[in-house]
């Protein structure tokens, strides 16, 4: 299967799961009242259990994204001797797409693809089958799943997707601009791994910044518009030991670790002005990944995809041949904020077992080295770290090392919702109307009254 080509002029082989992520922030909104208000089939257990009742007949939903996904069906086809029947879905139209379907209790399809902000809505509304016995028997006998990933899939002491990818931010650096600010580009690979090297990275963000040959540089970049800036508070959020919600999804994002990360975060703005002052307005893909690419920006908090593009010369001119990797830095720990995807097994699908037959496929590790040479990244650390993969794709060793840490979502059947809130109020600080704690404590007590009308 020949891989599309990006709009940088790359295959799809040289990004990595942070696209996906990417698309599946943006399928955020919308119809958590209504899965709450409609749930539909009750959430049995039957055909849970992977069989062999094999009927020759299985509906399939991927996302266009999915190219590795794609050459996988091919294998399967090979494999079983019959075409199953694939649909594409954008992941900003799969909400709408699965939930039409699920409310009049159908499924055409018998796996369907879901996002990490998907899983609690479809799980709220008892729409999926329980993936629990599956994982046991074939995925988390594996010693090296990934499982910091499978946050947004796990409720109620049960698993209710099966993932194919992982991916959590990464720090991407220049390390000409460090070396020419007189700094050691080497020292952020440790920062994952040493208490309080936050501090460092900010006397580096700084140490970078600057006009030079009339030329301004900024030793930090990043995405901040709307929802966008709850990526990197949100790693900062677990840096300092927080969590968006308690273990009873009540909001814990306005606790005094989330006061730390949001002031943090307004300092970066209007302190240290170490990050440019639009920064409040800019997207991954239109401001920030641009800026890295053409070398005047020193560091970069993104998707893993962002380094295999910055190795490319035709694609990033200003950093190939400079750009480093590593998991964040750290303050009590490192951390950073899942993106991870899955397939479920709706509970109307009428070929269980074809389903978790082809789910076998993904989720091995066969599959997942199909994943892994795909540009995606693999659920199992190992896979990320054989030699020929890491050749062909250098940063997936600090991806599986970033799973070592804490990459919570805060995944709730409101998260689009009360990430709303949350974003509005981030962003009512870095103007400089509220402070941290003001703005965190509104945002809770917004979430809480909502949930309140609702049950009302």
């Amino acid at each position: 299967m020949t891989p599309k080509r990006s709009d940088y002029g790359v295959t799809r082989r040289q990004f990595l799961g942070g696209t996906s992520a990417l698309m599946a922030f943006a399928a955020m909104g919308g119809l958590s009242s209504l899965l709450a208000a409609c749930g539909g089939g009750d959430p049995t257990d039957e055909g849970a259990e992977p069989g062999d009742d094999f009927t020759g007949e299985l509906g399939v939903l991927i996302g266009t994204h999915m190219d590795p996904i794609k050459q996988l069906l091919e294998q399967h086809q090979a494999n079983v001797g019959f075409a199953p029947n694939v649909e594409e879905v954008t992941s900003p139209d799969l909400r709408t797409k699965l939930t039409t379907s699920f409310l009049a209790q159908s499924s055409p399809w018998d796996a369907v693809f879901v996002t990490a902000t998907l899983g609690a809505e479809l799980q709220q509304g008892e729409w999926l089958t329980n993936a629990g016995p599956f994982m046991d028997e074939r995925v988390r006998s594996e010693p090296d799943l990934l499982t910091r990933g499978m946050g947004a899939v796990e409720f109620g002491g049960e698993t209710w997707a099966v993932p194919w990818t992982m991916g959590s931010q990464l720090l991407h650096w220049n390390k000409k601009l460090m070396t020419d600010a007189g700094l050691d580009p080497d020292a952020p690979l440790d920062w994952h791994s040493t208490p309080n090297s936050y501090d460092t990275f900010v006397e580096y963000a700084i140490a970078m910044t600057g006009e030079r040959d009339g030329v301004q540089y900024y030793g930090l970049t990043d995405a901040w518009a709307d929802q966008h800036v709850l990526f990197t508070w949100g790693g900062m959020l677990h840096m300092h030991g927080g969590t968006f919600l308690d273990e009873e999804q009540q909001p814990a994002f306005n606790s005094e670790a989330g006061v730390e990360a949001l002031q943090k975060l307004h300092d970066l703005l209007h302190v240290h002005k170490c990050i440019d002052p639009a920064v409040g307005t800019y997207t991954w893909v239109f401001d920030a990944t641009p800026g890295f690419f053409d070398g005047t920006r020193g560091m970069f908090i993104s998707w893993p995809f962002v380094a295999g593009v910055a190795a490319i010369p035709d694609a990033a001119p200003g950093i190939a041949g400079h750009s480093a990797f590593a998991p964040n830095p750290a303050v009590v720990t490192s951390g950073s904020v899942d993106g991870s995807e899955f397939f479920g097994v709706p509970v109307y699908a009428e070929n269980k077992d074809e389903a978790w037959r082809l789910l076998d496929l993904i989720s091995s590790r066969e599959g997942q080295r199909v994943v892994a040479l795909g540009g995606w990244g693999s659920i199992y650390s190992g896979v990320l770290n054989e030699p020929d993969i890491v050749e062909a794709f250098p940063f997936y060793p600090a991806l599986a090392k970033a799973y070592e840490y804490p990459v919570e979502g805060g995944w709730s059947e409101d998260r689009p919702r009360w990430t709303q809130f949350l974003s509005d109020e981030i962003h009512e600080v870095l103007a400089q109307r509220k402070s941290p704690k003001q703005a965190l404590d509104d945002a809770a007590a917004a979430t809480l009254e909502a949930r309140r009308q609702d049950e009302a």
